[in-house]
């Protein structure tokens, strides 16, 4: 038995066909097959069930895969042991951060982070919440951030910053001359909305209650995962859309009218840190909150006396 074999079962449970997991470890679909098959012959069982289309992974063969993806977590810990060793915080993090958040994120403590701590290298995926998740269980992930409350199991969540929700509005909008916009007067067909399945539009449903099933009369049915595209469909066309604080720091100066705030009490998104309860890594997912932290307006650190709108995710 060795590493290269578990971690090739470990890709094989995660795709569900070997050449699947074959194209993703970069081997063919033979050496791979060979590799499980000797792994079998030495435990003494079958891990997999071949005769059951899609593959299936016999009762032994999934309490196996379990223990493989505790021995692969400790693996990892060992090699960050030298790093954890030394007085420099250096290495390598895999990050996974929502859509609706990285564009906006990212660009703000790269440069803090690049002179901070010049010897970590972050990796960054932009998934959706339910992916990072299931990435931080597996391992594939060190660190998530996302929008909580989420309720997930094996998953800790730490709030960094509190994001307010605006309205984008456009000038030929009958809003676009208030200073601020009761969210019970807008009219579903003039709303712009992200795809379903998004925790933000899950939010942006919570705070002014969307019922996709009325949403038919517009010419356009445009369901996008980019905050971006729908504040370009705005500024040229028509309606209304929600756009997070974030998103609102680069907005050029002539727009800068077509943000609103919201009357009554302020809704909000809180964004958390994610990692798996067992986790390592410690030193360097602690350095990058650290720059988060510090490059966040100060204003959006506390909670303050603002509604944080539940994402409505609960994931296994």
């Amino acid at each position: 038995m060795n590493f290269t074999q578990l971690e090739y079962l470990k890709e094989l449970y995660v795709q569900g066909t070997f050449s699947s997991a074959a194209k993703r470890l970069h081997v063919t679909q033979p050496a791979l097959s060979l590799q499980i098959q000797k792994l079998e012959e030495e435990l003494g069982f079958k891990l997999l069930d071949r005769t059951k289309r899609p593959l299936q992974f016999t009762e032994e063969g999934t309490f196996f895969y379990h223990k493989t993806i505790e021995i692969l977590k400790m693996v990892e810990e060992l090699k960050q042991a030298s790093f954890e060793l030394s007085e420099e915080i250096k290495g390598n993090v895999q990050a996974g951060i929502i859509p609706t958040l990285s564009p906006y994120l990212v660009p703000l403590f790269i440069d803090e982070l690049t002179h901070s701590y010049p010897g970590l290298q972050i990796e960054v995926s932009e998934l959706k919440t339910e992916e990072i998740i299931s990435k931080l269980k597996l391992g594939d992930l060190d660190c998530g951030i996302l929008s909580t409350p989420v309720s997930a199991s094996g998953v800790k969540f730490d709030p960094l910053f509190y994001e307010r929700f605006y309205a984008y509005v456009s000038e030929n909008h009958r809003f676009f001359h208030q200073e601020k916009i009761n969210v019970e007067e807008l009219n579903e067909q003039e709303v712009w909305y992200l795809e379903e399945g998004n925790c933000f539009q899950n939010q942006v449903n919570s705070i002014c209650k969307i019922n996709y099933q009325k949403q038919t009369e517009q010419n356009l049915v445009y369901r996008s995962s980019s905050i971006e595209s729908l504040r370009r469909i705005v500024e040229n066309k028509n309606g209304v859309t929600f756009i997070p604080e974030l998103a609102t720091i680069n907005i050029p100066s002539e727009l800068e009218e077509l943000i609103k705030e919201f009357s009554g009490e302020q809704p909000v998104r809180e964004i958390s840190l994610a990692v798996p309860k067992n986790y390592s890594k410690e030193r360097q997912i602690a350095a990058l909150k650290t720059v988060i932290v510090n490059s966040i307006p100060p204003r959006m650190l506390n909670k303050a006396k603002s509604w944080v709108v539940d994402t409505q995710l609960k994931i296994k």
